[in-house]
């Protein structure tokens, strides 16, 4: 119940708090987005061209120009014959009257040129004020269009959507406007596009070419040809002007983000962030703790899930990223690991805490067992019988008794059920019952055999066997009987030292209905001589090298 309780506290928090998870959302969408520029290539009608180090190297005036200066740029560029210009740069305060001049006659003389503006909000004790910087009026009202950049930074600091219009100011962006004014898009689809998009970053093939500006003013002629028609963003991408962002494509200048943002649109690669949506996290919280319940009840090993884990999150990322959908990935991702970590857990604890009542279970049906078993030394006419039972596990089939049938005969018995725990047990138990109800009904050595055959077989149908050795010793003229049941054959110490096997033949019992018991082994005892009876445990537990015979180690170690 605590582990149910604190995943569904975690699964609250997910769904409800998205700052949360956002280390892992933009991790995982940066990955994603960077593969996939790499096969995303741009509209071929977007040309980037840089205000760089070199062209401001070579220019007689610092950074910023006068405005003659840039009126002879965008008369450069209209040279070339492209489509239109967007303008990456803020006109806000006036220069000397005649490089406005010059400038505002260059922009009314092209009719192609838009305008940029910059939309900032800033934060007051009354709320949250947005504040525009535009362009001088005398230039805005001769451009082509105006339009904002805004740059959405997230949390984290980089830079992943950019605001398409804002309807508190009633105006579009810069690439929203050259969507409109420069490739006539439909008005009316572009009134059904969200107020905020991703920018989706294209890089194959190189991605939107950058030509120099410095480059085209010193060769016009190698670049009409490759400009003519084309869209040409004109910025300032020269380090020096601090006009760089961080991206999930790393550092990237402000006028090749502007293009990506035109291209995004041009491309038709509009794209939905629904990653802060409550519904959407709660849906994808539930799957991930679905899918982990299902990992550990479908077996898969701690080895296997991670595995698992990763293929289906690969193939969740490359679905969002080819319909640029860019659900709470990350969300789905925490509640599936905390989850299958819960159900492990949970699982092995309640696998533990069996474990633990089996262990007592039969740690009692181990002494209820050893109560089945003789525990004090039989003596009678100067005969002396005893055993010892350790067996490998807590229950086991290993079975002994010894008993005086009367004043002058004794019954040593000595068994072995196939397997271990509790089936060999109960068939070791079946055994003791039916040698106490033999005796009282007075079965000899041989009818004993028989009896232990037909009760095993019918209780238990082949499904466990045992072996038995039976012995009969009349103490009165120290002779013997031993009946063999497919045991180990015993070992007669003599007096004088010397070892002996006695060999007896006899099948196992319980294997069919019907039981011969073999011939019985005759022979006698003489004082100091001894008989031991052992189980196959005994042998396979003796310490000795895997290419001696265990046997012989054993007779060897008895002679000692």
């Amino acid at each position: 119940l605590a582990g149910v309780a604190a995943l569904l506290f975690l699964a609250a928090v997910l769904v409800l708090v998205p700052t949360t998870s956002d280390w892992l959302e933009n991790s995982l969408y940066d990955s994603k987005h960077s593969i996939a520029a790499e096969y995303r290539r741009a509209d071929p009608s977007l040309v980037v061209v840089g205000i760089d180090m070199n062209t401001l190297a070579d220019g007689a005036n610092r950074w910023p120009w006068p405005r003659q200066q840039v009126a002879e740029s965008l008369r450069l560029l209209a040279g070339l014959k492209p489509r239109g210009i967007v303008v990456d740069i803020l006109f806000q305060n006036s220069d000397t009257e005649s490089g406005d001049e010059q400038l505002e006659k260059a922009i009314a003389e092209l009719g192609n040129i838009i305008l940029i503006s910059i939309l900032e909000e800033k934060e007051s004790p009354q709320g949250v004020s947005l504040v525009r910087f535009t362009s001088l009026k005398r230039f805005s009202i001769k451009a082509l269009a105006e339009g904002f950049v805004w740059g959405l930074l997230d949390r984290d600091g980089r830079l992943r959507n950019f605001n398409l219009r804002d309807d508190r100011l009633g105006a579009h962006s810069a690439a929203m406007q050259t969507f409109l004014k420069i490739y006539a898009a439909d008005a009316a689809a572009v009134t059904k596009l969200p107020d905020r998009m991703p920018v989706v970053f294209a890089r194959a093939g190189g991605g939107i070419p950058v030509i120099s500006l410095g480059d085209i003013a010193g060769n016009e002629e190698k670049y009409r040809e490759f400009c003519q028609d084309k869209v040409l963003i004109l910025g300032v991408n020269a380090p020096i002007v601090h006009d760089y962002h961080n991206t999930p494509l790393g550092i990237i200048s402000g006028v090749e983000i502007l293009a990506a943002t035109i291209d995004t649109l041009v491309s038709n690669r509009i794209g939905k962030n629904v990653h802060e949506k409550t519904i959407f996290r709660a849906l994808l919280v539930a799957v991930g703790i679905v899918a982990g319940w299902v990992c550990v009840l479908s077996g898969y090993s701690l080895l296997v899930t991670p595995i698992v884990f990763a293929a289906f999150t690969f193939c969740l990322l490359i679905l969002s990223e080819v319909y640029l959908l860019h659900f709470p990935v990350a969300v789905m991702l925490i509640a599936w690991f905390v989850s299958s970590l819960t159900f492990y857990v949970t699982q092995y604890l309640d696998n533990l805490f069996n474990l633990r009542a089996r262990e007592q279970e039969a740690g009692n049906a181990r002494l209820v067992q050893e109560q089945l078993l003789p525990r004090d030394e039989l003596k009678l006419n100067g005969w002396q019988v005893s055993g010892l039972s350790q067996s490998a596990n807590e229950l086991g089939g290993d079975y002994f008794d010894y008993f005086a049938v009367d004043d002058r005969h004794l019954l040593v018995i000595i068994g072995d059920a196939t397997g271990h725990g509790i089936p060999s047990a109960l068939a070791m138990a079946i055994g003791k019952a039916t040698v106490l109800l033999g005796l009282e009904n007075g079965f000899g050595a041989a009818k004993l055999a028989s009896a232990l055959n037909s009760v095993l077989f019918r209780a238990l149908r082949r499904k466990i066997m045992m072996t038995a050795a039976i012995l009969w010793v009349d103490t009165k003229n120290h002779e013997f009987e031993y009946y063999n049941c497919g045991h180990p054959y015993p070992y007669l110490l003599k007096n004088d030292g010397s070892i002996e096997q006695l060999a007896a033949t006899g099948s196992f019992l319980g294997t069919r209905d019907s039981y011969r018991s073999g011939s019985p082994y005759c022979g006698s005892l003489h004082s100091g001589d001894r008989l031991l009876f052992y189980s196959d445990g005994l042998i396979e537990s003796f310490p000795g090298a895997q290419d001696q015979d265990a046997f012989e180690l054993f007779r060897n170690y008895l002679g000692k």
